[in-house]
């Protein structure tokens, strides 16, 4: 069985073997040519994030009206299917 002793001095050898690896890091020249490039080319859809039907966020259920921002939902209706599963829909 191995000692704790051991263990540690394996995990400290381990730690700085890697920490004297060399990085991966590229120039900064060549960074830029590569976001000039790509700028036109991205294949991620920009959105605004808002939603204007009322889910459930951090801290309360909410929805977006457009021209005001953040607007709490306190209404709710809820209904029972006909398995008895209870469903509430915020207004």
């Amino acid at each position: 069985m191995l000692s704790k002793f051991t263990l540690s001095a394996a995990a400290l050898a381990a730690t700085m073997f890697i920490a004297t690896l060399p990085g991966g890091a590229q120039p900064a020249s060549a960074l830029s040519q590569l976001k000039a490039a790509a700028a036109g080319q991205s294949i991620v859809e920009k959105t605004h994030g808002w939603h204007r039907t009322c889910r459930k966020g951090f801290t309360d259920v909410h929805k977006h009206v457009r021209g005001v921002g953040r607007v709490t939902c306190k209404t709710r209706r809820c209904t029972t299917d006909g398995v008895g599963v209870k469903h509430c829909v915020w207004t």
